[in-house]
C-alpha cells in the first residue's frame, strides 16, 4: 500500500509547477530507478529526475545526494553478467540518470573531482560490459541498453572536463557493441551511437586524426571479417554503415570529419555491388 501511495504521489508531481521533491520522495525515486513497471520507471521516476536536475526540482543538497547514491548503489553493474533478467532496467536507467548528472555537471559543476572521474569511467566502460541488447520488452517497457549506454557515453565525451586518456575506451565501447552483435538492431541504436561520437567531435574532445584513424581500422576489420553466408557479420557491417550515415548527417556541413564517413559509405555501396 505504501508503494502504491507513493507512486500516486509522485505521478501527481510529473506536471507540478513549481516542482518540489521531499526527502521521502527522493529516496523512493532512487529505490525505483530500475523498477520493472515501465510506466513508473520511465514516465514518472525518470521524468522527475530530469525535471529535478534541469527544472529546479532538486535542491543543491538533493543533487549531491543523487550523485552520491547512484555511485554507492552500483546498480549500473548489478547482474551485468546475467543478461535477460529484469536487472537490465536498473542498469540502463542508471545510465540515463548518469547522463543527467554529467550533463548537469557540464553546465553547473557540482560533482567532486573523484565523482566526476568515476562517472566518466562508468560512461566509457558500461557498453563494454553490457550483453543484454533487448530494446522494448513486452510488459516492462524500454530496456534499450545500447541506446541508453550511448547517451551516457555521449554525456562523458562532450563534457568540458573529459579526460583525453579515455578516448580508447570510447572507441572500444562502440567496437564491442558491433562485434558482439548477433542480430540486427531494431530501435535506432546506431543513431544513438553515432550521436555519442559526434558530440565528442564537435566538443573537440575527439580529434580529426583520432576519428579518421579509428574509422579506417574498424572499417577494414569489419570488411575483413565479412562473409556472405554469415548473417552476424552482415548485421555488424550494416550497423556500421548506419553509424557512418548518421554521423555524416549529424556533423556540421563544413566539418572535415564528414569526409571519412562519406568515403566509407561509398565504399560499402561499391563493395556490395550497388554502384561502380
Amino acid at each position: 500500500m505504501k508503494t502504491m501511495a507513493m507512486t500516486k504521489e509522485l505521478a501527481a508531481l510529473v506536471d507540478a509547477s513549481p516542482l518540489a521533491i521531499t526527502a521521502d520522495e527522493l529516496t523512493f525515486m532512487l529505490d525505483h530507478i530500475g523498477d520493472p513497471d515501465g510506466k513508473l520507471r520511465d514516465d514518472v521516476i525518470y521524468t522527475l529526475f530530469g525535471r529535478g536536475f534541469f527544472e529546479g526540482g532538486f535542491t543543491a543538497d538533493q543533487r549531491a545526494e543523487v550523485a552520491r547514491e547512484v555511485l554507492r548503489r552500483q546498480d549500473l553493474w548489478r547482474d551485468i553478467d546475467r543478461p535477460g533478467t529484469d536487472a537490465v532496467f536498473g542498469r540502463t536507467f542508471t545510465a540515463l540518470v548518469g547522463t543527467l548528472i554529467l550533463n548537469y555537471d557540464a553546465a553547473h559543476a557540482f560533482l567532486t573531482d573523484d565523482q566526476r572521474r568515476t562517472y566518466m569511467q562508468w560512461a566509457v566502460t558500461y557498453l563494454q560490459r553490457e550483453k543484454d541488447y533487448r530494446g522494448y520488452v513486452s510488459g516492462h517497457g524500454w530496456a534499450h541498453a545500447v541506446g541508453h549506454g550511448a547517451d551516457f557515453l555521449g554525456s562523458a565525451v562532450q563534457h568540458p572536463q573529459f579526460l583525453h586518456t579515455l578516448i580508447p575506451d570510447v572507441q572500444k565501447s562502440v567496437v564491442t557493441v558491433l562485434r558482439r552483435m548477433t542480430s540486427a538492431f531494431l530501435d535506432d541504436e546506431e543513431q544513438r551511437l553515432a550521436a555519442a561520437l559526434v558530440v565528442g567531435l564537435t566538443a573537440h574532445n575527439i580529434s580529426l586524426r583520432e576519428w579518421t584513424d579509428w574509422l579506417a581500422v574498424e572499417h577494414a576489420y569489419l570488411w575483413h571479417n565479412y562473409a556472405a553466408d554469415s548473417l552476424p557479420s552482415y548485421y555488424r557491417l550494416s550497423a556500421w554503415l548506419r553509424i557512418m550515415q548518421n554521423a555524416y548527417f549529424l556533423l556540421p556541413v563544413d566539418d572535415p570529419a564528414r569526409q571519412p564517413c562519406l568515403a566509407f559509405i561509398n565504399d560499402y555501396f561499391i563493395q556490395m555491388g550497388f554502384r561502380q
